[in-house]
């Protein structure tokens, strides 16, 4: 497993403050390595997603700036996340976890069963049926939809946890793709093949000083 020096240090702190040692245990390594179906970067979670037909199981997001005692899960298929007690109570993502899934654009709602567009009574235009209510994939129960601004989130009564289809955990915790470079030091006018901001700059006071040099 690859991973960044930044996410390395963050995980050996938290084996450090647990009172575990500096390294990670290597017994756990190999098992997660052998165990079938499970990825030691992103471990399953035996849940599976209530929105895509295939059911596909819902991985683990690993945090390691983030703490909570439930972990946040996410469909690898349709970008949809599942959280529940206190997963999202200090923060959604690490700073360096740049996967799209965050930052990805809610759509508009469709229908569950032929994706045709929804009028306001979230009824199908296209096919009449009402909008299809999702299963916990923690107890399988019918969940309940409730209205968040222009969102509509699924949520479990019994098991206290939430669905957030594709795009709506970025719109409701204003989540913002990570930026390599200031906005400040880029600029956005510049024409291809003109030299940078900085270059431009230098020249010109080189070219001021050198009656002085």
């Amino acid at each position: 497993m690859k991973v960044s020096d930044e996410q390395w240090i963050a995980e050996a702190r938290a084996r450090v403050a647990t009172g575990a040692g500096w390294e990670r245990d290597w017994t756990a390594i190999a098992g997660a390595l052998h165990s079938p179906g499970v990825s030691a970067d992103r471990p399953a979670s035996g849940l599976h997603c209530p929105y895509c037909e295939a059911r596909p199981g819902l991985e683990t997001v690993r945090r390691y700036e983030v703490f909570s005692t439930e972990p946040l899960l996410r469909c690898p298929a349709c970008y949809g996340f599942w959280a529940k007690g206190d997963v999202l109570a200090t923060g959604v993502r690490d700073p360096y976890d740049d996967h799209p899934s965050f930052f990805a654009v809610a759509a508009a709602a469709r229908c569950r069963s032929c994706h045709g567009h929804l009028r306001e009574d979230e009824s199908c235009v296209k096919c009449g049926a009402q909008l299809r209510l999702l299963n916990c994939p923690a107890c399988g129960k019918q969940m309940e939809r409730w209205k968040k601004g222009t969102l509509r989130l699924d949520s479990c009564a019994g098991c206290h946890g939430t669905w957030f289809d594709v795009g709506e955990i970025a719109t409701v915790y204003g989540l913002t793709p990570p930026q390599s470079f200031p906005a400040s030091l880029i600029d956005e006018h510049a024409a291809d093949g003109e030299p940078e901001g900085w270059v431009v700059f230098l020249m010109t006071a080189l070219r001021f000083l050198a009656p002085f040099i």
